[in-house]
């Protein structure tokens, strides 16, 4: 058997796949940051300067990902199609991605007549039409990524994204504040039992891609505190118990970026069947209204805990 020479453009193909391969598996290994934070601006016009000023220290840190977590109002102000349209092109001053996952002042308290007396799942529907195209995240150099709208079955939940980054699987979910739009007559809940069960279905997903992938660890955005009393009347309940049962399988590390109640908090709420601490499982609450400022995710794929955490000052905020 007489081998042949390769051919130079053969062998400079095979050098090039070589040499990106060892690209990601360096890429990998290194450690990045994400800047993330929510509920604002609140009082506006003169919160709007205070985000501005926000964008730019973001802007200066340079971090792979930035993410608001939900509320881009209070939940007694205009939820216009204008003040939407207004956000966005704030959103898009970020010069690296920004991840949006919506709040509850951001369409279920919109029927207030300081809102402007609007019809909640109308105005979810136009949330999804500004801010989410399926495809990927807001900014200037967007990130592209995977949504939930792309699953039969599933298709208005375009607000509901995954991406991987350093063999971790990151997501948003949309759970949302206010007893997540879980009301006291049945009758008026068929918006939340069908993003309930997206929901669950969303987090299977992520999950099922992190085991698949052999991934480090998960990383989920929602905005909500969400209840993990085990509560069923709790119409945060059964997403609970998904993170519960998943997070226990999983067993590296997982975090959960949340806001609503607009303070720094980092803590390990959750337990299993036998309330026993999930130790892998840590959930962080950001800055929000008057506290306009960061919270600063360093991730370091090489340190079996993965995540740290600090304050992102942004002076005069």
């Amino acid at each position: 058997m007489i081998l042949q020479p390769l051919h130079f453009s053969k062998l400079k193909f095979l050098l090039s796949l070589l040499f990106y391969v060892s690209f990601l598996q360096v890429q990998a290994q290194k450690r990045f940051s994400i800047i993330a934070f929510g509920d604002m601006p609140y009082h506006v016009p003169a919160d709007f300067e205070r985000f501005k000023k926000l964008t730019a220290a973001v802007n200066q840190a340079n971090p792979y990902l930035a993410v608001h977590v939900g509320d881009i109002k209070n939940g007694y102000s205009d939820c216009s199609d204008a003040y939407f349209e207004l956000i966005k092109s704030m959103f898009m001053q970020f010069k690296g991605p920004l991840i949006f996952t919506p709040g509850d002042n951001d369409w279920t308290d919109c029927y207030r007549p300081a809102s402007g007396n609007y019809n909640t799942v109308e105005r979810l529907q136009k949330l999804r039409s500004v801010f989410y195209d399926g495809r990927q995240s807001l900014g200037k150099k967007p990130l592209p990524t995977f949504n939930q709208s792309n699953r039969k079955g599933f298709e208005k939940f375009v607000e509901n994204q995954y991406w991987e980054h350093a063999k971790i699987s990151f997501g948003t979910i949309h759970v949302v504040g206010s007893n997540n739009n879980l009301q006291s007559d049945p009758d008026k809940n068929q918006e939340f039992y069908e993003r309930d069960a997206a929901n669950l279905d969303w987090l299977d997903y992520i999950f099922d891609e992190a085991d698949r992938k052999k991934h480090k660890g998960v990383v989920l955005f929602t905005q909500a505190a969400m209840n993990f009393k085990g509560d069923k009347a709790s119409g945060h309940f059964k997403i609970v118990q998904k993170l519960r049962d998943r997070v226990e399988k999983f067993k590296r590390p997982v975090l959960l970026v949340y806001g609503d109640y607009h303070r720094f908090l980092i803590e390990k709420p959750l337990v299993n069947a036998s309330g026993k601490l999930l130790t892998n499982f840590t959930s962080v609450m950001v800055f929000g209204e008057y506290d306009m400022h960061g919270v600063k995710i360093d991730i370091d794929p090489k340190s079996k805990n993965l995540f740290r955490f600090s304050e992102f000052w942004v002076d005069g905020n």
